[in-house]
């Protein structure tokens, strides 16, 4: 088991949408999610499982040459071609996201027989690249895959993972030409990805979501915490304290299964090279430094490179100053604006929205990254404290952090989840907030209750007095049924003062009727995803600097 194949109902989904596809309902796909989500191995399972009497063309893209990026497209013009002409020949194979493929030319050679309208098609593209007329040629290029169908007589699936990069290496009106095939092949389906999610968006809307091509939108999120924990554990097992390990690691790294996957990786390979069986806070000090920590660690890299392309960006010093902010507790563009000054604040929120690195939740802001998040506060502070040769300084306040990571989340984990749910309001601070689709102001509470249901249910009820008005809000671990709204509603009814804000809170997640009927109500519903925004804007705060042994 891996953590990317956690996602049985999204593969499923996928699955689906190509059986459609089959029987002549065609339903465009974009996959967006942030990087490391998993987003190409879905898409690569699906040439290992592609249907019969389907071609699959998959080409993933990079920041590279237009004449590469082109070479490489049309490879896999040609290969998914020669798959269908002969069930001997396997699928394309991709290992870490770049393709396998042989020299076009090869190729070329290689399907000549059994595919030559569409090789003498690719062979008047090649004098277009000479003449550097790239986005001719890119248009040449969509134009082979019409010659490909009617020459194998099958329809075809076109995916390209992280399309963005075709505006990003030069191609000009790529995504124009674009939307016209997705409008006009009728027998193609187009399956597009991208870790930009932003950008992906308003490409979609503004230029590819045009008649007869619409896209369904598939967001790919972090994995659910309680299976990316067993997983975790599973991958641990014959290490001492992986269990109580595992859960934290995945509130410091996120349910992501690439920073979850680079972690693990390092873990054991350090396990086995100090020849030990139990989980030490040396061993885990000495991972975390190699993968986020050191210059040399991926995880390192992967932060420093982000901010590197950001601060070559018009605003781009001043964005990272404002994440910095962000990272170490400002809430509001006027918290924000009163440790930096606000000379262009708004530019550099937008350009940190544009390139996904914040998000605005009503009137505040959060970083949704949990890695960088920690990189932000974490080491390059320190960096910059006490300079690039200082490692050890550097290492000892990156060690310092974490262990004030693991005394904080240690305490809140031993609290029961009412109490966890009371020490969360207790943090509010007046502001105003965007979830489940609505927004309303956080106010600061100068009194909260406990009470239980008459029904004696598992839930618990909060009653929170502040300001003259007061909350009631339901708090239950598991499924949300609609039982438990109608309960809920009728203890409502019994307060005075009737409550101004009904707040339905579960950590697992509310059935659909349930939903309904809490909408009926009036009833604000904060499901795990909206705790975990209001945990990063107020269950954090600034992490202890007290020690405490990890695990």
């Amino acid at each position: 088991m891996t953590p990317a194949n956690l996602r049985d109902a999204f593969a499923q989904h996928l699955q689906q949408r190509l059986r459609a596809f089959q029987e002549g309902f065609r339903h465009n796909l974009a996959i967006i999610g942030p990087p490391g989500s998993g987003k190409t191995f879905q898409l690569q399972a699906l040439l290992t499982r592609r249907p019969a009497g389907m071609m699959v063309v998959y080409c993933p893209m990079y920041r590279e040459s237009c004449r590469t990026l082109l070479h490489r497209l049309l490879g896999a013009v040609l290969q998914a071609g020669m798959a269908a002409r002969s069930s001997d020949l396997p699928p394309p194979i991709h290992r870490g996201g770049e393709a396998q493929q042989e020299p076009l030319e090869q190729s070329l050679g290689q399907a000549q027989a059994i595919l030559p309208k569409t090789v003498a098609a690719i062979r008047l593209i090649e004098p277009l690249l000479s003449r550097r007329l790239y986005s001719e040629a890119f248009n040449r290029t969509l134009d082979t895959i019409p010659i490909l169908m009617e020459e194998c007589q099958q329809p075809c699936v076109l995916i390209l993972d992280e399309f963005l990069a075709l505006e990003e290496s030069g191609f000009t009106h790529a995504f124009h030409e674009l939307g016209k095939r997705v409008m006009t092949w009728p027998t193609a389906l187009f399956i597009l990805s991208s870790s930009s999610p932003y950008r992906a968006r308003a490409i979609l809307r503004e230029r590819l979501q045009l008649l007869f091509g619409q896209f369904e939108l598939l967001s790919v999120e972090a994995l659910e915490p309680q299976s990316a924990a067993a997983w975790v554990q599973q991958e641990l097992r014959g290490l001492k304290g992986a269990k109580a390990l595992s859960p934290f690691l995945v509130r410091w790294l996120g349910a992501s299964p690439w920073y979850l996957s680079v972690f693990l990786k390092r873990l054991k390979e350090v396990a086995a090279l100090r020849d030990t069986t139990e989980l030490t806070e040396a061993l885990f000090f000495q991972t975390a430094w190699d993968v986020l920590g050191s210059p040399e660690g991926p995880l390192h890299q992967w932060c420093a490179s982000r901010m590197d392309a950001l601060v070559h960006l018009r605003h781009g010093a001043r964005a990272l100053e404002t994440l910095g902010c962000i990272a170490t507790g400002a809430r509001t563009s006027t918290d924000i604006g009163r440790r930096i000054g606000r000379a262009d604040l708004s530019s550099a929120l937008q350009l940190l929205v544009e390139h996904d690195l914040v998000q605005r939740k009503g009137t505040c802001w959060l970083i949704p990254d949990p890695v960088l998040r920690c990189w932000l506060t974490a080491i390059l502070p320190a960096q910059r404290t006490s300079g690039v040769a200082d490692t050890a300084a550097q290492r000892a306040r990156f060690e310092q952090y974490l262990s004030g990571t693991w005394l904080q989340w240690l305490h809140v984990s031993q609290l029961s989840f009412p109490e966890q749910v009371t020490r969360l309001f207790t943090n509010f601070r007046d502001d105003t907030v965007s979830i489940d689709s609505k927004t309303g102001r956080l106010p600061r509470f100068q009194t909260i209750t406990t009470q239980r249901p008459p029904t004696q249910g598992p839930e618990v009820y909060l009653v929170a007095d502040g300001e003259g008005k007061r909350w009631c809000c339901t708090v239950k671990e598991g499924l949300v049924d609609e039982s438990a709204i109608a309960n809920f509603d009728a203890f409502c009814r019994t307060q005075n003062p009737k409550p101004s804000r009904k707040v339905v809170i579960t950590r697992s997640r509310i059935d659909d009727n349930a939903r309904l009927l809490a909408k009926a109500h009036n009833m604000w519903v904060w499901a795990s995803e909206d705790l975990n925004v209001l945990l990063e804007l107020y269950g954090q705060g600034r992490t202890p600097s007290s020690h405490a042994a990890i695990p």
